[in-house]
């Protein structure tokens, strides 16, 4: 895999897990009722899972044609 896409997206997961851990601290210590957390907190596991899926269909893609 090319350097340059490895490290994009390395900087990319770590900026997301930055930003989402900062959610999560604020959304914790938030008032919210508990349904309202749960639901927030699996609306953010499936884009997360559906993110995965793209890169890693996006990644394979990119080997078979070899650039």
């Amino acid at each position: 895999m090319n350097k340059l896409l490895f490290s994009g997206l390395a900087l990319l997961g770590v900026g997301a897990m930055i930003l989402v851990s900062y959610g999560i601290y604020h959304l914790a210590g938030s008032d919210l009722p508990p349904i309202i957390k749960i639901a927030l907190a699996l609306i953010v596991i499936g884009l997360g899972l559906a993110l995965i899926y793209v890169i890693r269909d996006r990644l394979r893609a990119i080997k078979e044609e070899g650039i």
